[in-house]
């Protein structure tokens, strides 16, 4: 997912003493934009539960009218505008009505005036803390994680217009931590830019520890809360190992401030999420998990994410037509970054890359259009997940291993996204806006680079999808292509099963492994265990009996597919380790 970069942060300190008058307020600078919104933040506590008032100021238009904009679907999270609650108007002749949408309310006020409401945010969701419940509001007596995505209410506003956003923190405990996506401990914070990247911020306080460091004179801060099986500095070195790197491959150091958080979920192993957001990345990790290799790719692919899209440009729109670019691409770049920086050797990059061309070849969607891809791609449908990644990874290598042959390695795939970013910033300097990220653009731009040849065939694969056959040396001289015949994951029956109000297994297929070890139709799960995706590890159901319970477990394994693997030239890796990687 993907970072916003911010514009500009500007962070005021304010010296204050324990107990803070409700009307105390901050020194915000002048604004550099005709829209203006300040939160102002007052903790609730009751028992074991604390909310937050949230009293929002902006000057309305001439109309006297207006929509007020709650949080709705995002992150696959559905009915965000749930944790809002007790919307009210404070300011004179100002009311707030329902619409036929829960996510919008129609706000009346008397015109270009200064418009002031107050709504309770709130923790809507039970249960544990994990890679879903992580994109909610969640608020507790000793902590807060906040995305301004599911958390703000805001005028109706354009993506890229120009605001002043102001926060108000100054109602927390004066024990309490603080850190955003717009300062650390600051009680006043203040940003200038693009809408956009105000709302897709990030808010966390109260026990996490705040470590400030840097890298090249510029702000590095991580808040870390909960105990791990790592330390705190091994947490903060491998994350600025990796932070550094990336900028000096994009040769861009502008970057004033970075925050980095760290969360634990509830299961204790294997729940590991990350999130980009302006000026931050948001990361969530089972307590008893160490830094594995699998952490430290997601730590590298939402820093590129800085430069992709976001000094790329930024889709007109929907994400999803060129979401094969922005994410998959990422994907691919995260194990090089993590390869050229010395954080896996060539072998593990051989083994990640033979994984994504399985993922690919082996998945129900290697032959969908990119028509198909949008269409299934809503809140509510999941059909053809993560397609996006998997075949933009495969394109990225075909293209750079493409691009490096068609230039004798004059050139590679790191040219063009380097063109790119240089394209979106001579626009930005000329229209104070970001360049749009087209399909269009995309295919202009390798066309420029590679040929109209190269950029006709990567057209064909991104709108028509079908086998992507990767150069059979694309991954150097210690790297053999081969076919292998692989099975496709098949759980044996229909998934959704498992998630009707009855859990009733329905679908089962005859042939299916799942059937061969005992499962059968109208059978009631009452737990299970499936790694989607991995043949290589068993599926377990548990199964209603009448004197109890039974476990049923089998590979997920159905038919084999032919899938382009790599394989290790092990003499000539041993000669010259070194030599062997074309990247």
């Amino acid at each position: 997912m993907r970072l916003r970069l911010a514009q500009n942060i500007c962070c005021l300190v304010l010296f204050f003493c324990a107990a803070i008058p409700s009307f105390a307020q901050c020194p915000f600078p002048a604004p550099n934009s005709a829209i203006v919104l300040t939160y102002t933040f007052d903790p609730i506590v009751e028992g074991n539960q604390m909310t937050l008032r949230v009293t929002l100021e902006f000057n309305g238009n001439s109309k006297g009218t207006d929509k007020l904009i709650l949080p709705s679907d995002w992150a696959g999270q559905q009915h965000l505008e749930n944790s809002i609650g007790e919307i009210k108007a404070l300011s004179a002749g100002t009311t707030i009505a329902d619409t036929s949408s829960p996510s919008e309310k129609l706000i009346r006020f008397s015109p270009n005036t200064l418009v002031r409401i107050s709504y309770v945010l709130k923790k809507d969701w039970e249960g544990p803390l994990n890679g879903s419940t992580r994109f909610r509001a969640d608020l507790s007596p000793s902590y807060f994680h906040l995305v301004g995505t599911s958390s703000l209410v805001y005028p109706k506003l354009k993506s890229f217009e120009p605001v002043d956003a102001r926060f108000n923190w100054q109602q927390l405990p004066p024990t309490w931590s603080l850190a955003t996506s717009f300062g650390a401990d600051n009680r006043c914070q203040s940003f200038h830019g693009l809408w956009t990247y105000a709302l897709n911020s990030l808010f966390v306080g109260g026990d996490y520890r705040i470590r400030r460091t840097g890298t090249s004179g510029h702000a590095l801060i991580f808040a870390i809360r909960g105990q791990w099986s790592f330390t705190d500095d091994q947490w903060i070195t491998d994350v600025t190992r990796i932070v550094e790197f990336e900028r000096r491959f994009w040769h861009d150091d502008n970057f004033p401030y970075l925050l980095v958080t760290l969360t634990p979920v509830d299961k204790e192993r294997g729940d590991t999420g990350g999130t980009a957001l302006t000026n931050a990345f948001m990361m969530h990790l089972s307590r008893q998990d160490d830094l594995p290799e699998e952490t430290l790719a997601i730590l590298a692919h939402e820093e590129f994410h800085l430069w992709n899209p976001d000094k790329i440009g930024l889709p007109p729109g929907s994400d999803f037509p060129v979401s094969w670019f922005f994410e998959g691409f990422t994907l691919f770049y995260q194990d090089v970054m993590l390869l050229r920086a010395g954080v896996i050797d060539f072998p593990t990059y051989l083994e990640v890359t033979n994984r994504k061309l399985q993922e690919y070849a082996l998945s129900d969607g290697v032959n969908a259009t990119l028509a198909d891809f949008i269409r299934t791609q809503t809140a509510h449908q999941s059909a053809l997940d993560q397609l996006d990644y998997k075949r933009g990874a495969v394109l990225a290598l075909w293209l750079d291993s493409t691009i490096r042959a068609r230039t004798e390695n004059k050139s590679s795939l790191d040219d063009l996204m380097f063109r790119m970013v240089d394209q979106n910033s001579q626009y930005e300097k000329l229209y104070h806006h970001p360049l749009l990220l087209t399909n269009r653009r995309i295919f202009h731009t390798v066309s420029q680079m590679a040929g109209g040849a190269i950029a006709k065939s990567l057209r064909k694969y991104v709108e028509k999808g079908g086998t992507i056959p990767i150069p059979e040396n694309a991954l150097g001289p210690c790297a053999q292509s081969h076919i292998e015949r692989i099975p496709r994951f098949d759980l044996g029956f229909d998934i959704a099963s498992l998630t009707s109000p009855q859990k009733i297994i329905s679908g089962v297929e005859p042939n299916s492994e799942a059937y061969k070890a005992g499962v059968r139709d109208g059978q009631q799960a009452q737990g299970w265990s499936i790694y989607g995706g991995d043949i290589s590890k068993q599926v377990r159901v548990t199964i209603k009996v009448p004197n109890g319970k039974r476990n049923i477990t089998y590979y997920p394994r159905g038919a084999e597919a032919p899938v382009q693997q790599f394989s290790l030239d092990q003499t000539k890796y041993a000669a010259s380790p070194s030599q062997c990687s074309p990247r």
